[in-house]
């Protein structure tokens, strides 16, 4: 008979997305920057034609998602809970932390960053860059949108008509 111990300790080994994603997200702009349309060594447009526009590449709404989901669940979930719901620290989805409360994504920017000061909030501006709080930011209001149309939708189940 194998008996399996009911307690093994965790140990979280050190990531390397982090540093890999501030990598990426500082040497790929630059890099753009100096060597996309307009950097070294281009023309200027001729006289009456209209100068290329390109948009920055971005990631889609679903990597954007997903990559906020994890950056939530290695930072954030502890106190908040799962998706934002609420746990030590309060739910980031509605009231007055959802989109349309009184909390601007700027504010929330700040908080993140730097803290609340005389709360259990500590700032995660050494531990986070700023693409990646906004990247959070984002996350949290996209659950905010599911979480409204997931209870409209039930609200909507509940009623019958007599």
């Amino acid at each position: 008979m194998t008996v399996f111990p009911t307690f093994l300790p965790t140990m979280r080994l050190p990531s390397l997305r982090r540093p890999l994603a501030a990598l990426l997200f500082t040497v790929l702009p630059c890099a753009a920057l100096a060597f996309g349309p307009g950097g070294p060594g281009a023309s200027a447009p001729a006289a009456g034609t209209p100068a290329a526009t390109t948009a920055p590449a971005e990631l889609g709404a679903a990597d954007l998602e997903r990559q906020g989901s994890e950056l939530f669940g290695r930072n954030c979930q502890l106190c908040h809970n799962s998706r934002g719901k609420g746990g030590k620290g309060p739910q980031l989805i509605k009231g007055a932390w959802g989109p349309g409360g009184a909390n601007s994504d700027d504010y929330m920017f700040g908080i993140i960053k730097n803290g609340r000061p005389n709360t259990q909030m500590g700032g995660f501006g050494g531990a986070l860059s700023d693409g990646e709080i906004r990247v959070i930011i984002a996350f949290l209001r996209a659950e905010s949108v599911r979480v409204k149309a997931a209870e409209r939708k039930a609200a909507d189940a509940d009623y019958v008509p007599w």
